[in-house]
């Protein structure tokens, strides 16, 4: 495992190709998420002005919200097996029989498993850089708790301490209901916050299918372990 303050050493010593591309997917996530801000603002004058509590496209991160077809398709890259990014410095094994993919024009940060269209789950394995200075993963669940709460109904939350390899950070599980439809979604994700760079695995699931997908999640969990950082 490595230790902090030997992460930060490697990481300033970190070669300008690998910290420009770090920069290049800090300043990706930064503009989606103003892109996504602005749909949320455009949207919301709409919802006050027709009175509906339906988002616009794109802009709720939650109910239901799966890849696009083509996701598990070239050019697409598929990884099976022990993943390695020495980017940002972990690695993790994915269960046999399941292959996660990263979209071809993504920066490199992590992959997506589809578990399953219908009824839909999705498992996410992502790194970045704490662009908004959150500082611990307590901070970055509450912006996760605002979105899930700007459309949707949060149905119950809960949080627990948890570690990935020796670092610590928290456990989120949220249940939310979308809106004009009875069906429920259970979010389960773990944070860690290590050196301004966030680590998260996320699961969406549905309730009859959760014990199972809850165990793919473990699964990756027990396997996550830190990295030295590209050279």
């Amino acid at each position: 495992m490595l230790q902090r303050g030997s992460h930060s050493r490697r990481s300033r010593a970190a070669p300008l190709a690998v910290r420009m591309s770090r920069l290049v997917a800090a300043v990706l996530a930064l503009g989606v998420t103003a892109a996504v801000a602005l749909a949320v603002m455009r949207g919301t004058s709409g919802i006050l002005r027709r009175g509906t509590s339906v988002p616009p496209p794109g802009a709720d991160p939650y109910c239901g919200q799966l890849p696009s077809p083509g996701f598990d398709r070239p050019p697409n890259a598929a990884h099976s097996g022990r993943y390695v990014n020495d980017i940002y410095g972990y690695a993790v094994t994915i269960p046999a029989g399941l292959t996660g993919y990263t979209h071809a024009t993504a920066a490199p940060r992590g992959f997506g498993i589809l578990l399953s269209r219908q009824p839909p789950a999705f498992l996410r394995v992502d790194a970045a850089y704490d662009a908004f200075y959150d500082i611990t993963a307590q901070g970055v669940h509450l912006r996760d708790r605002f979105s899930a709460r700007l459309f949707d109904t949060l149905l119950q939350e809960s949080g627990v301490p948890y570690s990935l390899d020796g670092v610590s950070g928290g456990r989120y599980r949220m249940t939310v209901r979308c809106p004009r439809s009875t069906q429920t979604y259970l979010f389960d994700s773990v944070i860690v916050v290590r050196d301004r760079e966030i680590y998260r695995l996320d699961l969406q699931s549905v309730p009859q299918r959760y014990g199972a997908d809850r165990g793919v999640l473990d699964t990756l969990l027990r396997s996550w372990s830190w990295v030295p950082l590209r050279h």
